[in-house]
């Protein structure tokens, strides 16, 4: 019976180390009647004074730091459409009515290269990780913010992919994923309906 448990047991600590690292790190502001949005714009994040991948050469580099913006915001509107209808403006386009969803990118490492190998002929896999800020602003009310806060996102360098994080692949795409879904989570009520109930009866 004891080796099944240890089996179990190791089996769970190894889904832990494999998890992804993705979580608000720091909120400025989070307003108490805040309300639910009738619709939600998204203005893509400022990139310009991120520190932006240095394992990437440069010509890839300025490629990948001038899409992040339109690809995070793509996955923030998948996200977000789940508390509201959701939407990306264009360039010079304000936002009618709603929330207003923007920030800045603070730093983005994707702590990977296929290039780089370790003495012994092992590709060296390093952590990733994805800053930002996020501001969130009530349109109908002058633009006041109702959430301000920070999110970290980044795998743990694990060779073993899953559904959060690629394994020895580029990570990025999964980071952004995964902050997205944590900023949808985090101004969500009851985001996992653990409130939910199947039966009309309150147990004892």
């Amino acid at each position: 019976m004891k080796t099944p448990r240890i089996a179990l047991f190791s089996l769970l600590a190894l889904a832990s180390c494999a998890s992804p690292g993705t979580r608000v790190t720091h909120t400025q502001v989070a307003t108490i009647e805040a309300g639910h949005p009738k619709a939600i714009y998204i203005r893509p994040f400022r990139i310009e004074c991120a520190e932006f991948d240095r394992c990437l050469a440069d010509g890839e580099k300025l490629l990948r730091q001038s899409l992040a913006p339109t690809e995070f915001a793509e996955d923030l509107q998948e996200q977000l459409a789940k508390i509201a209808p959701a939407r990306v403006l264009n360039p010079g386009e304000d936002a009618p009515l709603g929330w207003l969803v923007d920030g800045e990118f603070q730093e983005v490492e994707s702590g990977y290269s296929p290039g780089w190998w370790s003495p012994k002929g092992d590709t060296v896999t390093r952590a990733s990780c994805v800053n930002l800020h996020v501001r969130i602003r009530d349109v109908c009310q002058k633009g006041a913010i109702v959430y301000e806060f920070d999110v970290a996102s980044g795998t743990k360098g694990s060779p073993f992919g899953s559904i959060y994080q690629p394994g020895m692949g580029y990570p990025l795409p999964f980071d952004f994923r995964n902050a997205a879904e944590r900023i949808a989570l985090a101004i969500t009520p009851d985001p996992f309906r653990y409130g939910v109930r199947c039966s009309p009866v309150m147990r004892y």
